[in-house]
């Protein structure tokens, strides 16, 4: 969750941490033992990420209102979240039907959706937990069986039912991840009822000044 800034401030200080210690290092010990220079660099540059990391990481917790076990949770379940998605795009070139691209192509779009708005929001996260522990599992696994009996082509009852009833199984998901897509909105959908309300309250008494000063 933290964002290109995080990322690149940390580095940059790394970087001059790793150079600092390389420099002096390099000027106190003379012979061949200055060779230790480069492992001692990058053994700083390694430590400098560390703390710098746990610094932004625990930085970013407070700013956001949760603890840092928490941001450390959310953080890997975003991780996964995003690798599972990877996962169901890899489906495209494997489904045989309209249909089915475009059943796919609708769930990784609410998913995306969702994810970027818990990494943007980290707190979203308590609304949508089910989507992240089993909805979008569900349906990379799901989509990944229906798409490899869809491959075999086999012209069994059998295997046609299977094939009907992941089917079904996956829309209902879909339908499921709308629902998920509007718990995560449902926050901002009663922040905005709430600014609007006031900003009409707010106009009502303009105009009732302005009534009341135009008698």
């Amino acid at each position: 969750m933290l964002g290109p800034t995080n990322f690149l401030t940390r580095h940059l200080l790394n970087f001059i941490g790793a150079f600092t210690v390389f420099g002096v290092s390099i000027i106190n010990i003379s012979g061949a033992a200055g060779l230790l220079s480069i492992p001692l660099a990058v053994v700083a540059y390694y430590a400098s990420n560390k703390i710098t990391f746990a610094v932004q990481k625990s930085s970013q917790s407070k700013k956001i209102g949760i603890s840092k076990s928490e941001y450390t949770l959310i953080d890997a379940q975003l991780k996964q979240a995003k690798s599972h998605v990877q996962a169901l795009n890899q489906q495209y070139v494997r489904v045989r039907s309209v249909r089915s691209f475009k059943q796919i192509n609708e769930m990784s779009k609410l998913a995306k959706r969702i994810i970027n708005l818990v990494q943007t929001n980290p707190q979203k996260f308590y609304a949508v937990e089910d989507f992240f522990y089993a909805h979008l599992p569900s349906a990379v696994e799901l989509s990944d069986k229906y798409t490899l009996l869809t491959k075999e082509q086999i012209p069994s009852t059998d295997v046609h039912l299977a094939l009907e009833d992941t089917r079904k199984t996956l829309k209902e998901l879909q339908v499921t991840m709308e629902d998920d897509l509007k718990s995560a909105l449902s926050s901002d959908i009663e922040n905005l009822k709430i600014e609007l309300d006031f900003a009409k309250m707010s106009n009502e008494k303009r105009k009732d000044r302005l009534k009341i000063g135009g008698e």
